[in-house]
């Protein structure tokens, strides 16, 4: 780099630096000081080594420039008592060719920087650049760690005021790859009825209920070994046998190489709200039964018929393979099959004899008015008591009512509504008829098996027969 460019560029890179400068010759030092100050902001001189060494002591410097032979204390003792001050100090030693004889000394006090006298414009530019440059990037290092430094402290500090929050408002456990826990925060203790010391080490189907099938477990497995998050609500048991009902997130905590080293999962507990919603999902059921109690009162049946219908729905859809949802669905409404009766006249629905044509197309209507009652709801419950309302007559063979639908164009509650309530109605008294012997029903279900009921669950019907009469029995 040229002079020219040293000089225009260095004062960039020295705008904070502080430099000390000791000689003992005037004429060198004021010379050599005008042409240090248009470099750097602050040149402070000594004209010796006790002189210089008290400013040290007193006052920080980015550099020391000095002589060797000085009076009074020269620079190498200087340089010795500097160094026992500030070992990483930085120090230039300005030296004449007849001071060799220091030069080992010097060396071995950790000095590399030598500008050789006379000195030269070029030299102690070239020197001073590079230890500008090597001072420069040191601290701008050192700011560079004091500042990751401070943001680590930060970030811990918030790390620790985060988890303390979540300690405090959630449930918290940690794993390891194994599944055996090593960590628990106090409302887990809390929540479970486990000390910390019977959690630690154990596997976390300690705390595992047994309702929750081991599909369950092992789709969540699955998931977070697969390094993705599960959430899912889970059923737990406490120490005492009880239970409680969590939102669980598990999260896989990965190194820097993107493998799993533990799982953490954090809970709420959310045991009321689900007992609230049983406790409103039992309401709505009960409601929904007594609804279609009052239907079959008009038509002066027996209550039991819906709830008999219920549970007879509710086992043909649990052996058709229905989900969870829509066997409780189905289960719900279905006591709704009959309630657009309510809108038919005495004069036909209590008809002790047969219903001319006139009169049975009449009859007819009420799966419309069941439907019309229901149809413009949201609510899935009440959604499938429109449907089974208005598809509980209709046929697989296709020749039912109100709509002629065929096969799979019947909604399956439809189809499972249909045959249970045929089963249950042949088997009861009503004011046009007697019941019909056990014998003479299932003959009529087989011959009806691809007409009037879907064959599969006709076939399901007569593999699990002894479970539909033991319901009919104790709902008599």
């Amino acid at each position: 780099m040229q002079l020219s460019e040293m000089l225009k560029q260095l004062p960039l890179y020295t705008q904070e630096m502080n430099i000390l400068y000791v000689e003992d010759e005037q004429s060198i030092r004021e010379i050599t000081q005008k042409l240090l100050l248009s470099i750097f902001p602050s040149v402070v001189t000594a004209e010796d080594g006790k002189e210089g060494l008290e400013l040290f002591k007193n006052t920080k410097f980015d550099i020391v420039i000095s002589d060797i032979l000085m009076p009074k204390m020269n620079g190498i003792t200087m340089v010795k008592k500097i160094k026992e001050i500030n070992n990483h100090q930085s120090i230039i030693i300005t030296s004449a060719c007849d001071d060799s004889s220091y030069l080992l000394e010097l060396i071995n006090l950790g000095i590399s920087n030598f500008i050789l006298k006379p000195m030269q414009s070029q030299q102690i530019l070239q020197t001073l650049w590079n230890k500008v440059m090597s001072i420069y990037n040191e601290k701008r290092v050192r700011e560079m760690n004091q500042s990751l430094e401070n943001e680590l402290v930060h970030k811990s500090t918030l790390l620790e005021q985060y988890k303390e929050v979540v300690d405090i408002s959630t449930i918290v456990s940690k794993t390891d790859i194994h599944g055996r826990i090593t960590y628990v925060n106090e409302k887990f203790c809390n929540i479970s009825g486990f000390k910390s010391s019977e959690l630690i080490g154990k596997k976390h189907n300690i705390i595992r209920h047994p309702d929750l099938p081991k599909e369950f477990f092992s789709n969540l497995w699955e998931t977070i070994l697969a390094k993705k998050i599960w959430n899912g609500v889970v059923k737990n048991k406490k120490k005492n046998g009880d239970y409680y009902i969590t939102d669980s997130t598990i999260k896989p905590i990965l190194d820097k190489h993107g493998e799993i080293i533990e799982f953490m999962s954090i809970r709420h507990d959310v045991t009321e709200l689900f007992d609230l919603n049983e406790e409103i999902s039992r309401t709505q059921h009960e409601m929904l039964y007594l609804l279609g109690e009052v239907g079959e009162t008009r038509s002066e049946e027996t209550g039991n018929h819906v709830r008999r219908v219920a549970e007879y729905s509710k086992l043909l859809g649990e052996l058709y393979g229905l989900d969870k949802d829509e066997i409780s669905n189905l289960y719900t409404a279905s006591p709704m099959h009959d309630i657009g009766k309510i809108g038919i006249s005495d004069a036909i629905l209590l008809k002790p004899g047969k219903l001319d044509d006139a009169e049975y197309e009449i009859m007819k209507q009420h799966a419309k008015i069941g439907f019309d009652m229901f149809k413009n709801s949201e609510r899935p419950i009440l959604k499938a008591a429109a449907i089974i309302a208005y598809e509980h007559h209709e046929k697989w063979d296709g020749t039912g009512y109100p709509r002629s639908l065929a096969k799979d164009e019947i909604h399956i509650y439809g189809r499972i509504t249909a045959l249970t309530d045929v089963f249950d109605a042949l088997s009861c008294e009503r004011v046009y008829k007697k019941p019909w012997p056990m014998e003479q029903i299932l003959e009529l279900l087989k011959e009806e098996r691809g007409k009037h009921f879907d064959p599969t669950l006709v076939d399901l019907f007569f593999q699990n027969i002894e479970k539909f009469k033991e319901i009919g029995k104790n709902l008599r």
